[in-house]
């Protein structure tokens, strides 16, 4: 489905920051705890309001500080990045540094989103964020969750709090996906070229949830579990209603199907 006019964007890059060891029972309900690789992804858009970023990835500061990462991280198996600092070294990939980003946008805050936003926060650039997402990593969430506060607390992060779903840009919204954390959101980006793409980010980590229309098998809240049925629901719906490409957060087979051609996605 072709979408023109002023309100598509203009193009998407696929950012890859590293990879991750996971529990396949984290990411699928009812799957085995045998440990799965899986890409730790974001998505460059230019859009009429400038550049935005999707997701910041897994940041140095937590490759770096053994303690936390491997509480984290308990398969013998550690998460790596690209290059020296894997934040700046996507962007680099691509063309692009923190400054070039009109605006910037987290699905939910676990540690493998949030690395680049201590960059951001120096290139002055919002970060929009559910405000529900915000006030849990503050005020209940910790190592045990994931969450990894280095990262995200910081008087100098300039937070643009969200209520549900929202237009972030031209051609960019914001959807409001809650159960693997209390505030995920997805995305929605339409291009004028290749249509209307779904990014699930952990609402739905592997097409195998797509597929089988199986919810991940974690919620950070474990009240939420029926949240996240209901969001993995509403993306399957929204992807049937828009001809949408949906794209799972954390598979490796299809992050490399839908990697973008030169010049992007358009």
């Amino acid at each position: 489905m072709n979408v023109r006019g002023a309100r598509a964007a203009r193009r998407m890059y696929m950012l890859t920051y590293g990879a991750e060891p996971s529990p396949k029972s984290i990411s699928v309900r009812g799957a085995s705890d045998e440990i799965i690789w899986c890409p730790i992804i974001g998505a460059a858009v230019e859009t009429a309001a400038g550049w935005v970023l999707l997701e910041t990835g897994i940041g140095r500061r937590l490759l770096e500080d053994e303690t936390s990462r491997r509480s984290i991280y308990a398969s013998r198996e550690q998460p790596w990045g690209v290059g020296e600092d894997p934040f700046l070294a996507a962007l680099q990939a691509v063309g692009l540094r923190p400054e070039d980003f009109s605006l910037a946008a987290v699905s939910h805050l676990h540690v493998d989103h949030t690395g680049g936003l201590q960059h951001l926060s120096a290139a002055g650039v919002p970060v929009f964020v559910q405000a529900g997402e915000l006030s849990f990593a503050r005020e209940r969430a910790g190592i045990a969750e994931a969450y990894y506060a280095p990262d995200y607390v910081s008087e100098r992060i300039l937070w643009r709090e969200l209520d549900g779903d929202a237009e972030l840009a031209p051609g960019v919204w914001a959807l409001f996906t809650p159960g693997h954390t209390p505030g995920h959101m997805s995305y929605r980006v339409d291009l004028p070229e290749s249509g209307t793409w779904l990014l699930a980010v952990d609402a739905a980590d592997l097409s195998e949830n797509l597929n089988d229309r199986v919810p991940p098998g974690w919620t950070a809240d474990a009240g939420d579990v029926p949240r996240a049925d209901n969001s993995l629901r509403r993306l399957l719906r929204e992807a049937e209603n828009l001809d949408a490409r949906l794209v799972p957060g954390h598979d490796g087979f299809f992050w490399k199907a839908v990697r973008h051609p030169r010049g992007g996605h358009r």
